[in-house]
């Protein structure tokens, strides 16, 4: 009787195919994940990007603009639009996020006056 040091085919073939499973199971959760970290980081720039373009119109008398576009640091073009409505000045950020969506973010401030 002879001694058999090692693995068979069929071994190899089980194992490949289940590291191969794990695989697909996993590297699309993965980047779904890594583009929702993306999505929610571009969120709170922007957040507070509008809060900062928001400021001057409420501490000063600045007369409000309809809107306006700018580009972020990352190189997103961010449209901004702003309303008046009694004391309160209403600025929104609309912009195309990593998953190709337009969202919208808006903020209310009481303005100073």
């Amino acid at each position: 009787m002879s001694k058999f040091n090692g693995f068979t085919l069929i071994e190899i073939l089980i194992a490949t195919g289940i590291f191969m499973i794990i695989v697909m199971v996993f590297v699309p959760i993965i980047t779904q994940i890594k583009k929702e970290e993306t999505v929610l980081s571009e969120r709170r720039s922007i957040a507070y990007e509008l809060h900062d373009e928001l400021q001057p119109f409420i501490w000063t008398n600045k007369s409000v603009p309809d809107s306006f576009s700018k580009k972020n640091n990352n190189g997103k073009t961010i449209r901004y639009t702003f309303k008046e409505k009694n004391k309160f000045i209403k600025g929104c950020a609309h912009w195309e996020n990593a998953r190709k969506t337009n969202e919208t973010f808006c903020l209310e401030g009481l303005a100073k006056k």
